[in-house]
């Protein structure tokens, strides 16, 4: 009598277990039914790097199965978009819009922001050059889920991240504008200017409606959005790695003219 009761006993605990297994399976299944990516990538000239990184992007993305859609904003006029034409033709996932004059990043971002599908929960920005490593992907979202935050960074600047050939004049250029933004604005983030960063979608959203300008201050600015929004920011260490293939757009007059309208505009009206 007593075992058939230890068994009866037994069976409805382990009946109990299953049933909470489905549940919480079904939630999964479900939270990866629910949630989509879109990468958006400004890309200028960049004939050499954009097939290996849309590879990469694509190959890690599936790997992890995360539904997904790349969103090109291609500006210039070498081969890059009819490379991601050809590319497109193989998998629709890829979005281009296209401009053979450059609008400038802010502008590309904008528009890139302003065409992701409605069914997004999270935006991905990142360089066309391969300073960005896709396969650190997966742990922007992981960091994301632990911290709860709506915005993260990837940094070179934490313990865990690195630079690898970063040339001189770029190394003065980012130290000199994240210690500015950082005495202005008081954002503790290391790296304000890495536009590697994943965004929640009501994030990427508030960034989309307010960012103004247009050019490599873009960056910075849109990280003073989301801080100014009261949107959670975190970072995470990535692996910077200086471009193999091609040459920086950055030009050090334009940019730091830039910045400086940016700062007088984060006082004045921001």
């Amino acid at each position: 009598m007593c075992l058939r009761y230890i068994a009866i006993l037994y069976f409805l605990e382990t009946a109990l277990w299953i049933e909470k297994c489905i549940i919480f399976l079904n939630k999964s299944r479900s939270v990866c039914i629910k949630m989509k990516l879109s990468v958006v990538i400004a890309a200028y000239n960049e004939e050499y790097n954009i097939e290996p990184l849309t590879s990469r992007i694509i190959r890690i993305l599936d790997l992890n199965k995360i539904p997904f859609e790349i969103i090109y904003v291609v500006e210039g006029n070498d081969r890059t978009i009819d490379i991601l034409r050809r590319y497109q033709q193989k998998d629709p996932r890829l979005k281009l819009i296209y401009h053979s004059v450059p609008l400038g990043l802010g502008n590309a971002f904008k528009k890139g922001l302003m065409n992701i599908s409605k069914e997004s929960t999270h935006v991905l920005t990142m360089d066309a050059d391969l300073n960005h490593q896709p396969e650190e992907i997966p742990s922007f979202f992981e960091a994301m889920g632990r911290k709860n935050a709506d915005v993260i960074v990837g940094s070179r600047y934490i313990q865990g991240g690195s630079i690898n050939q970063f040339p001189f004049y770029k190394r003065v250029i980012s130290k000199f504008t994240n210690t500015m933004v950082d005495l202005l604005t008081g954002i503790r983030v290391k790296d304000k200017t890495s536009n590697y960063r994943l965004y929640t979608r009501k994030a990427a959203d508030c960034v989309a409606k307010k960012i103004f300008f247009p050019g490599f201050e873009c960056v910075v600015e849109m990280l003073l959005i989301v801080a100014r929004n009261n949107f959670k920011i975190t970072e995470v260490p990535i692996q910077f790695k200086w471009r193999v293939h091609g040459t920086s757009k950055l030009k050090i007059f334009k940019t730091g003219k830039g910045y400086m309208w940016l700062f007088i505009h984060y006082f004045l009206k921001f």
